[in-house]
């Protein structure tokens, strides 16, 4: 091979391997809150639960609330 063509495929796999990083680095960025969403629910105190009602509470109608 030639210089001129040894410098063609580094540019062309420099500029390729660049654009995959990117791309790998969104989904990774973007999956991450999908694979932790239970310690981020933890962390902002989402989860939470409302506390038990007592017994012989009547249920309210989707209706009404």
């Amino acid at each position: 091979m030639q210089a001129s063509a040894l410098r063609r495929w580094g540019w062309v796999h420099k500029w390729s391997s660049l654009v995959c990083t990117l791309f790998i680095l969104l989904l990774c960025l973007t999956g991450l809150p999908l694979i932790f969403s239970h310690e981020i629910d933890h962390l902002t105190g989402a989860e939470i639960e409302a506390p038990p009602m007592p017994e012989g509470t009547p249920r309210a109608s989707v209706d009404q609330v």
